[in-house]
Parts: C-alpha cells; structure tokens; sequence
C-alpha cells in the first residue's frame, strides 16, 4: 500500500475556493464500490471503509494510515476453479453497510462477496460470524428491523435466486426463491421488502416471502430502489432505474406513476433531494448515456450534464462549501470527478431582435447547446482522477471528498476556500 500527498489537475468555475488532491492511498487491488465514510466506535474519530476485488476491507483514518485490513479470500478448491473467474472470485463488489447490529455502541460491518459469503466484522476488524450463501452477494446488505421485533435484520439477495433474511447473529431465518438472480440491494416500506432482480423485475414482497406485486421492465434492474415522498404529500413513491434505458417511479401499489427514458443503462440508487426549495423531492442520478440527470417530482427534466463516458456510480447531493447552495458529486467512467451546481444554469441562448448568440451572466459555456431559456447542468469545478470512477463519500465536517477508482487508488479531495 501507498500513500502520497500533493495536488492534482483541478479547475473552478463560477464560485469561489478550489478542489484539490489532499492525499491518495493505493490499496494494490481494483475497487468496484464506493467507500463509506463513519464513525466505527464513538471515539469521534472517522474512518473511510470500503472493500476490493481481491476480497479484502480496509479502514483508513482520514490521514490514509491503516487501522485494519480484513482478508476475507475464500479457499477454492482446484475442482471448483473451473466455475469462477480467478480474477474477480474473491472481489467485493458492493460497498459494506456499518450498523450497530448487537447493541454494542459500536459499529459493524457487514459486506457480502462472489464467493457467496456475508461476513460481520466487530468495529475493529475482528470476524464475528460468516454466513455462506449458494450464490454470489454482488449487492449490497441491507439493515432494518423488518418484522418489527426492535432487532435489526440483515437482508440480501444472492445469484443462486433467493432473497435471503438473516438475525444480527448471522443465523438464517427465512430464505426466499424469487425465480432469477439478484444484484440488487433491496430496501424497505413498512412490511414490504423492494428489490430487483435480473429478469427485470421490480419485486415487492412481505417479510414471510408473500408476494406484494411485481412490475416488468425490459432489462435487469440492479440499483437500489429509492423510496421517499417526492410529490410532498403523505404517499411514498419508489424511485428505480433499471438497465432498459428507463428511471420508474412506482406507487406503493406497483402501480406506474411515470417513467423518463435516458440513452443508457442506469445501474445506480436515485438521490431524492429538494434541491429547489419546491417542497418536493426531485430525482438525481446517472445514466450510461455520459449524463446526470435531475428530474421534477413528475418526470420532466430540469436539466442535465453530459460527461465524456458513462455516470454509473451513485451521485451525491450536498453543501460542499457550507454556502447555502447544494452541490452534486459525481464521478463518470472518464476518470474525472464532476461537481455541478444542484439548481442548474438558466441560458438565454438567443434574444429575439439582437443579432448572433447572447449569453447570460453566470453563463460558462462557449458553445449553444440548450434552446433559449432553458435551463442546463452548470459545472462548478472538475478533477481528474486516477482511472474509472467507482464511487465517492463526502466528509461533512472538513468539506472532503474521497473518491474510489477502478485502479486501485482512493483519493482524498477537499475544498479550500479564497
């Protein structure tokens, strides 16, 4: 592993302060998952946590030392080598999720891998339990008291078709067939489970395994459902992209209230966030067409930002520079980190009775490429990472960013103001 410190290609637009390279730290393996960013055991002390394609989790404190490293590579049996990819059979592929699952005041953290195999780590790196599935874990687990017994439950779905419910001991407690594989991290409403699954459904069912409803799409469905009351009323909405190209929102009844067509596969969660000051929630994502995208709470588009390759981590929607004003993260297959301003950028491309192309004031681009007066994604700075972004965490309390790449490096941002 190695750490180094200096700055990197940076750019600012429109607003005060600059992004810059703080510190980057090579794990020696690819990442295929955003970090997650938390405080593991009431010390006040944050950690940067996230997994690897050679099957191990780090923690970092924030000046990139390790303060554990926890291999969870399976043994494979030379019979079974025929059936996995040696290259990727111990990978992570889905950030950890960090719970206190024992009461402890402590936290956990709980991550599946390839292999098939869900593990539990104690707040210091140590294995509490393992639990080993028939199938590859590549979604995220979830974890929610889900039957109501004030006991946090441990939900995932596996390769081998099933939906699997686990006790905070790690012991199974009901396992689920849903006929297809699942990538898909689920989530909950009330006493319904939500989840994808690689035949292109979007699955609701009871905690018993009933089945709600399911509603088709034309492709796999692997992002997390996102559920949140976006029209501002008392409704809830679940708010899902599936790889046919669509962003679905569903009612709590299966029912379609709307669906936008982007040019490419979504594979991300949904940020649901009033980024207008609306009182109701708009949609913010990515899509393999290079684009993020913000959507009104009734499927028009606001605006978008097209990158150079495709947006298929999840975006972030926060007030990096603590001015007020929401900032959104997110990192595209080109390599670089793109921070846009959250309301967009209205242009007035063209005033009738003035010769040639006019721009507003707080207006950057020097190309056309909105329809007067209409508003488009306004990029506020820009960095150049070290290869293929996978996902990124922000730190709230000293406005840095760390950011997970496909070769390896995780790099430390932070906003310097002036």
């Amino acid at each position: 592993m190695k750490v180094t410190f200096g700055f990197k290609k940076l750019l600012s637009k429109g607003k005060r302060g600059q992004i810059r390279e703080k510190w980057k730290f090579d794990s020696k393996s690819a990442l295929l998952a955003p970090p997650i960013v938390t405080e593991l055991d009431n010390s006040g002390k944050k950690n940067i946590v996230f997994g690897t394609s050679d099957g191990k989790i780090y923690s970092l404190d924030r000046d990139a030392r390790i303060d554990w490293m926890f291999n969870a590579q399976e043994h494979i049996e030379q019979a079974e080598l025929m059936f996995f990819d040696v290259e990727t059979a111990h990978s992570i592929q889905s950030s950890p999720n960090i719970y206190d699952i024992n009461g402890d005041n402590k936290k956990e953290i709980v991550f599946g891998s390839e292999m098939g195999a869900v593990y539990a780590l104690s707040s210091d790196g140590k294995l509490l339990w393992k639990f080993k599935a028939d199938g590859s874990v590549r979604g995220a687990v979830l974890i929610k008291d889900i039957n109501g017994d004030g006991k946090p439950e441990i939900v995932f779905g596996s390769g081998d078709n099933h939906l699997y419910i686990l006790n905070a001991d790690g012991k199974l407690l009901q396992k689920h067939d849903i006929g297809s594989q699942i990538e898909s991290t689920p989530e909950v409403l009330g006493d319904k489970i939500i989840f994808g699954s690689n035949d292109g459904y979007i699955n609701c069912i009871k905690n018993n395994g009933d089945e709600v409803w399911k509603f088709k799409t034309d492709d796999k469905v692997v992002a997390q459902p996102a559920i949140g009351k976006i029209i501002g009323d008392d409704k809830n909405y679940i708010v899902i992209g599936s790889l046919d190209h669509y962003m679905y929102v569903l009612e709590e009844t299966g029912e379609l209230l709307w669906k936008f067509r982007t040019g490419g596969a979504i594979y991300s969660k949904a940020a649901l966030v009033d980024i207008n000051n609306d009182k109701k929630l708009e949609i913010i994502f990515g899509s393999c067409d290079n684009s993020v995208y913000a959507l009104g709470c009734n499927g028009e588009k606001i605006w978008s930002y097209e990158t150079d390759f495709w947006v298929v981590a999840p975006v972030i929607v926060t007030d990096i520079d603590k001015d007020g004003h929401l900032e959104i993260i997110a990192g595209s297959y080109d390599h670089n980190i793109y921070i846009l301003d959250a309301k967009g950028n209205y242009m007035l491309d063209y005033v009738p009775g003035l010769s040639g192309v006019m721009q507003q004031t707080g207006s950057y681009s020097d190309v056309v490429t909105s329809e007067p007066g209409k508003v488009t994604g306004k990029k506020i700075w820009q960095y150049q990472a070290d290869g293929v972004v996978v996902g990124c965490a922000f730190i709230d309390d000293n406005k840095n960013i760390i950011v997970n790449t496909r070769p390896g490096k995780v790099n430390n941002l932070e906003h310097l103001e002036g």
